[in-house]
């Protein structure tokens, strides 16, 4: 049987005026009273006075109030002011029932929810140099030297510029090329949004009420 003091270590949120519901979601009242073996729960609408339950009847604590192991039609069968405890009113409820007992049997549940988290994608655009090659065709002019013979030469004069130095300029051409650079679409980048769904595996572990049956023997006399 739980004290208060054991109660309390476990449970520090339990605290005076907080509502007192059953099992089955009824408002019972207040808590009233705290003591060392038992909480009073003050008279509610359908309880015409102050009734109590021990520390093991808690089954929940929650903000701003408590759950005690029982229905409503269990607790609105038990209408004594006195503390008799849970034993002896099982006791009764067995004898009226034909030796029933009701013993509920919890399992928690993984309940999943879901939260948004922004992010971005940036896309930045960046310059790259690289080396490019171009073959251009230039056209470029050269003097060719030929040697004709003197019985082949045309118009050859021995007269009175020979054995004198002379300089004779041939202008030539010559393409020269020039680079430059301009600018021209090659392609465009188009960047959408797309949603697809995918499935992650969550897990958690959860706890589960069970029963278990052991059966006393009682030593036999000689």
């Amino acid at each position: 049987m739980l004290h208060k003091n054991d109660f309390l270590s476990t449970h520090p949120d339990i605290h005076t005026h907080m509502d007192a519901y059953s099992l089955d979601g009824e408002k019972l009242g207040e808590v009233e009273r705290l003591d060392e073996d038992s909480i009073t729960i003050e008279k509610g609408w359908f309880f015409p006075r102050d009734f109590t339950i021990r520390y093991d009847d808690v089954v929940d604590i929650r903000e701003d109030h408590l759950v005690v192991n029982r229905g409503r039609t269990d607790l609105d069968e038990w209408r004594t002011p006195d503390y008799r405890g849970w034993d002896e009113y099982d006791r009764a409820s067995r004898t009226e029932t034909e030796e029933e007992a009701r013993i509920p049997l919890r399992e928690e549940e993984l309940e999943a929810e879901k939260t948004r988290r922004e992010d971005e994608v940036r896309l930045h655009k960046v310059v790259h140099t690289e080396m490019k090659h171009m073959e251009v065709p230039v056209q470029k002019e050269d003097v060719v030297i030929e040697r004709v013979p003197a019985d082949q030469a045309r118009g050859a004069d021995t007269g009175a510029g020979a054995f004198r130095e002379d300089e004779t300029r041939i202008p030539i051409m010559e393409e020269e090329v020039e680079v430059s650079k301009r600018p021209v679409v090659k392609e465009e980048v188009r960047a959408h949004k797309e949603r697809r769904t995918e499935q992650r595996d969550v897990s958690g572990e959860v706890r589960k009420e069970d029963i278990e049956i052991e059966r006393g023997r009682k030593s036999r006399k000689k």
